[in-house]
């Protein structure tokens, strides 16, 4: 168990409703940090932590939810007040998707995804595979959702992708892929894309859970980032090229960036992207933002970066 203890090392902030450039990130499972707009880490982390694979921010309140599969626990952080509290036991929960529009968490374990209050206490949905939970593979859900209506795309690793309502009713099924364990990201029109990094294949869905877009000459394609304004996407190939596509599918950048690329974030604040790469300069892991033409503003020596999320949305 993680005591609450353990974890009081990040300084308490006045607030985080407005957006300031800050993302948040996951760095050798057991530390996460915060980086500024600069680049720059903040003195204090959030550490203690046992192998913690994701975090996602809420930019509107400021919350951070971390993922830690070991101690089967999500980590409700609040920045503002200190406090740090963990939701209803979840079984190795793997992926987050926070909606800002009213602060509910879509949370993937090992057993399907549950929905969870804004304030951490209730499970307030629950999304369980046809053919039962995930036998040993932690990393076989991932989820998607769409702040506009609440609705939530969620992939299963064995290949089935469905788009549920906010209160976890299947809307749709989409084709199903390989599988589809790469990540994926969703438009504010409700478009998906998603990747399947063994197959080599990238798509994007509809809605309604039409094929509108299939790519499947890019090698490796792993964590689409998307335009939530125009359908665009971002996401890493062959595990060093930053690539960017349109929503139609048309390569339109490719730039070689890093080493070993485990997580793209668009940020749509400035049209810059934030990369995690497991080596990057130092061979020990890096955090660097680039701009759209390809340009690095700055990187930091992260050791072992998993995730990067940033503190950004636009409600209308």
């Amino acid at each position: 168990m993680i005591w609450v203890a353990m974890l009081f090392l990040m300084c308490v902030a006045t607030g985080y409703a407005e957006y300031n450039g800050e993302v948040w990130v996951v760095s050798g499972g057991d530390t996460v940090y915060k980086l500024h707009a600069n680049g720059a880490a903040d003195p204090s982390a959030i550490e203690g932590l046992t192998n913690a694979s994701t975090v996602q921010v809420n930019p509107v309140t400021g919350i951070v939810w971390i993922a830690v599969p070991a101690n089967n626990v999500v980590f409700r952080y609040d920045p503002a007040t200190g406090d740090f509290a963990q939701t209803p036991q979840i079984k190795a929960p793997t992926g987050i998707s926070v909606n800002p529009a009213d602060g509910t968490v879509w949370i993937a374990g090992l057993d399907g995804v549950r929905k969870i209050s804004a304030d951490g206490k209730d499970i307030l949905a629950q999304v369980i595979p046809p053919d039962g939970p995930a036998n040993l593979d932690s990393g076989r859900f991932n989820v998607a959702v769409n702040p506009k209506d609440g609705s939530c795309w969620i992939t299963d690793g064995k290949g089935p992708i469905a788009r549920y309502d906010a209160n976890g009713n299947l809307l749709v099924n989409a084709p199903p892929l390989n599988e589809p364990k790469g990540g994926l990201s969703v438009d504010y029109q409700g478009n998906v894309w998603i990747a399947d990094t063994q197959g080599d294949t990238v798509v994007r869905y509809s809605p309604n859970g039409e094929e509108l877009v299939k790519i499947t000459d890019i090698p490796n394609p792993v964590s689409p980032s998307v335009n939530p304004k125009d359908g665009s996407v971002w996401l890493a190939g062959n595990n060093t090229s930053l690539i960017k596509l349109s929503p139609t599918g048309t390569k339109l950048k490719e730039f070689e960036v890093g080493a070993a690329i485990v997580a793209v974030t668009y940020s749509p604040a400035d049209g810059e992207i934030w990369i995690a790469d497991m080596l990057g300069a130092t061979f020990t892991g890096q955090v660097s933002k680039w701009t759209a033409n390809g340009n690095m503003r700055f990187a930091n020596a992260i050791p072992q970066p998993t995730t990067v999320s940033i503190g950004f949305w636009e409600a209308n």
